[in-house]
């Protein structure tokens, strides 16, 4: 395990979302408490991010492809598609370009960055 820094934000058209500070890096998981929301960066041949809160949110990212997620909320189990338009990971970087559907209603699209380095 290896303490990073970590530079995330998360927009859409409506929201910038930014996260500065620390996480955990082990092999492929980059972990980190975003405002007490757990989130996990899995780096596997499909990209995987968990959101852990009062809910739980995991979607899946693959250039090209739409793929299936899982969103539990406490009002019970949501449809998530997600439809990656475009992903790019260089060293310590990662940035993902995304449709996102829930129920099969259309969100918007999002983009998330992730750079992290680590704390020396």
């Amino acid at each position: 395990m290896t303490k990073i820094k970590i530079k995330a934000n998360l927009k859409n058209k409506n929201e910038n979302h930014k996260y500065e500070g620390m996480g955990i890096k082990n092999k492929n998981v980059i972990t980190y408490n975003d405002e007490n929301v757990i989130t996990k960066v899995i780096f596997d041949n499909i990209i995987t991010v968990e959101r852990k809160k009062d809910y739980f949110l995991k979607i899946y990212f693959k250039e090209g492809i739409n793929l299936e997620g899982e969103y539990i909320t406490n009002y019970g189990k949501l449809k998530v598609d997600v439809y990656t338009k475009k992903l790019n990971i260089e060293k310590n970087n990662l940035k993902v370009i995304y449709d996102l559907k829930i129920n099969n209603e259309y969100i918007d699209t999002f983009t998330y960055n992730l750079k992290y380095s680590i704390d020396t």
